[in-house]
């Protein structure tokens, strides 16, 4: 009899673990889904904003970045550690920017060597533009969740943003290691 009972436990307990294995299977097929679905909506929104300036996204990281964090936080190395974008890539995207007239730099009195960075002419009108437009789609994914609610999306969310800068740490040492 006992041994019944244990049989029937450890075949719920089974069961069990297989339904949340498939529940689990289902929310990050679902999770990836809806990140595939963001990106759309995000380049759809790209496109509305960039007036045909075929902007790059390291370029609009750039615009984003300038426009929120400048003039405290305004030179492509902080822009290269805050976003975590290669310092070549913002170099690249900071001259092709600055040659289209979207950006200029100003040498640091005190340091030369140092170029702080600012929005100019066409660029303050599409970082604007870029910043409403994702202001518009974010507004548009709260509704209906309470504050509660977003601050742990924003917990999660930052474990998810540090879990993924740590996968792409060890894949950078992988793809170094076999060059």
């Amino acid at each position: 009899m006992v041994d019944i009972v244990n049989e029937n436990a450890y075949h719920r307990s089974i069961e069990w673990i297989e339904r949340e294995r498939r529940i689990m299977i289902c929310l990050e097929e679902q999770f990836l889904l809806d990140a595939v679905k963001l990106e759309k909506l995000y380049r759809g929104c790209v496109r509305e904003a960039d007036c045909g300036c075929r902007l790059t996204p390291n370029e609009i990281a750039v615009l984003l970045f300038l426009r929120r964090h400048a003039p405290e936080q305004d030179t492509a190395t902080d822009i290269a550690q805050i976003q975590g974008i290669s310092k070549a890539l913002v170099a690249r995207s900071v001259d092709s920017l600055h040659r289209r007239g979207f950006v200029q730099g100003i040498r640091d009195q005190e340091d030369r060597r140092i170029v702080h960075l600012r929005l100019c002419g066409e660029g303050v009108k599409v970082a604007q533009q870029l910043y409403m437009c994702g202001s518009r789609v974010t507004a548009q994914l709260r509704c209906g969740i309470s504050e509660e609610e977003l601050e742990m999306v924003q917990d999660v969310m930052q474990k998810m943003h540090h879990n993924l800068d740590e996968l792409l740490k060890t894949m950078e040492g992988q793809v170094k290691g076999h060059v």
